[in-house]
């Protein structure tokens, strides 16, 4: 899970450093990124169906499935985390 967190903070310094040669607008670029691993994790885990396809899911998943996806989810989640923090204090303080 440190590792997670870490490679966020390594993503945000990439996206940062690249925006900065491109002369892009970091804001949008950076929030992009958040969105898209967000849209990931809510993807693997399987929360973005409708209640009858997870209660499927749920009922024929192995237990190893439900532990990668669960373990997965969060990893992209805590590395869309400084993502996210990055991109408010630019935003506020920048």
């Amino acid at each position: 899970m440190i590792k997670s967190i870490i490679g966020g903070f390594i993503l945000s310094f990439i996206l940062l450093v690249a925006c900065t040669i491109a002369n892009v607008n970091s804001e949008t670029v950076l929030f992009t990124a958040f969105i898209i691993l967000v849209g990931l994790a809510l993807i693997i885990s399987g929360t973005a169906v409708s209640g009858d396809r997870m209660r499927a899911n749920l009922a024929t998943e192995s237990k190893a499935d439900k532990k990668w996806k669960i373990k997965n989810s969060i990893n992209l989640m805590l590395a869309a985390a400084p993502v996210l923090g990055v991109f408010l204090l630019i935003h506020y303080f920048v």
